[in-house]
């Protein structure tokens, strides 16, 4: 299983990790203040190739995978 760690703090909703994403594991949604911030999809755990391309392409270095 795959664990997907966001720093929400850190996250500034650029959309890289969703553009990277070959599994379209990545959205980006919209918070109470009107911002945007990548969350990733429920069955990401279980279908994850843990390649790090979302992790390598975050700007903000706001994502952290482990795989466990």
């Amino acid at each position: 299983m795959v664990k997907h760690l966001i720093d929400l703090e850190k996250c500034r909703g650029c959309g890289k990790c969703v553009e990277l994403c070959g599994l379209e594991l990545w959205v980006l949604v919209e918070t109470d203040d009107g911002k945007k911030k990548a969350q990733v999809t429920e069955e990401a755990a279980d279908i994850c190739h843990c390649c790090l391309s979302c992790q390598d392409a975050c700007p903000e270095d706001a994502i952290l995978i482990k795989d466990e």
